[in-house]
């Protein structure tokens, strides 16, 4: 039964990591839809636009009490999925819901700024200053997220078992550095 979490920086590569690693082991892949899910059954939707929106650009400032019922179902839907096994669950705060789980590997991915910026704008075809505000605006709002919701710090290395620098790696040997971890479990 494997579970997985990772954090990414955007422009990292950390997706494709994940997606290739959930297809060599054979792992469901989950991400952004737990937000939509967790949204639907704590009934706010609100919160839902909210943690989408990235940029902030809708200016959407849920409740409160919105917020607490959408971080409890979150937790609870982590865990069930977790709980079900042969998982690889993609940011939403799973290093900090699954912690205490020692069977689950926490893996976080990261770049130089450069090399982020460079692959954004290589990617969607925008300008470096473009790319620039578009991985600062990311950064912000992953740091947000888990501040907003766990009273946590994105960046603390003590949430994570495995840090991956993509400065000299490729995608292929971030993968195999996963798999290999995951393996190695007791």
């Amino acid at each position: 039964m494997t579970v997985i979490t990772m954090s990414r920086e955007l422009g990292s590569r950390g997706d494709e990591i994940a997606v290739a690693v959930a297809e060599r082991l054979g792992l469901r892949l989950v991400g952004r839809e737990l937000i939509n899910r967790a949204a639907r059954e704590a009934g706010a939707p609100e919160v839902a636009l909210a943690e989408i929106d990235e940029l902030g650009l809708l200016g959407i400032k849920p409740g409160a009490e919105a917020l607490r019922l959408y971080r409890e179902t979150v937790g609870r839907i982590i865990r069930e999925l977790a709980d079900a096994g042969d998982l690889l669950l993609i940011g939403r705060g799973g290093q900090i819901v699954l912690a205490d789980q020692p069977a689950t590997l926490h893996v976080r991915v990261i770049a130089p700024l450069e090399a982020r910026v460079a692959f954004i704008q290589e990617r969607s075809g925008v300008s470096a200053e473009a790319a620039a505000a578009r991985v600062a605006a990311s950064d912000r709002a992953r740091a947000s997220y888990l501040r907003r919701h766990y009273a946590a710090r994105w960046h603390d290395h003590a949430l994570y078992d495995l840090l991956l620098n993509m400065r000299r790696l490729t995608v292929e040997a971030a993968v195999a550095i996963i798999c290999a971890s995951v393996k190695a479990e007791p």
